[in-house]
């Protein structure tokens, strides 16, 4: 990742650290897609963002965009080791996953319910993929 680039992340995270958890608005998915509309110009977010507001319609959506099948459209390829930037993606159970974004050697996500973004370690071996941004690298 560009250090400007990287420095764009870590101001937009700090702008967001406060804002609540909101299903369809502010949530794990929304948080992702709207950082990459911001670093790569496009308007991802639109496609979902509003569309759902209770678990049931979230999972509903998760089936409409799988996240394994989002990231290859939208430039991404799967890798091993992280990268600023990158985003992870933590399968929960069958019916939907989350998305983090790597920065400083921490994922930040927005969890259920959560007063804005959390800080998680990495070192854990909750089942995940990783997803760099390769169009145009």
């Amino acid at each position: 990742m560009e250090k400007q680039l990287q420095y764009r992340l870590g101001m937009w995270l700090a702008e967001k650290k406060h804002q609540p958890w909101v299903r369809g608005k502010n949530d794990c998915c929304t948080l992702f897609m709207e950082w990459h509309d911001i670093a790569h110009g496009t308007k991802t977010l639109k496609q979902i963002y509003g569309k759902y507001n209770d678990l049931k319609s979230a999972i509903t959506w998760a089936k409409k965009i799988p996240l394994d099948k989002w990231f290859p459209e939208h430039g991404y390829k799967q890798v091993e080791d992280l990268q600023d930037g990158d985003i992870v993606q933590v399968q929960h159970d069958r019916r939907f996953s989350s998305g983090y974004i790597v920065f400083m050697g921490f994922a930040w996500g927005l969890g259920d319910n959560t007063g804005g973004i959390t800080r998680h370690d990495l070192s854990t071996n909750v089942p995940h993929t990783i997803w760099r941004y390769a169009n145009g690298s």
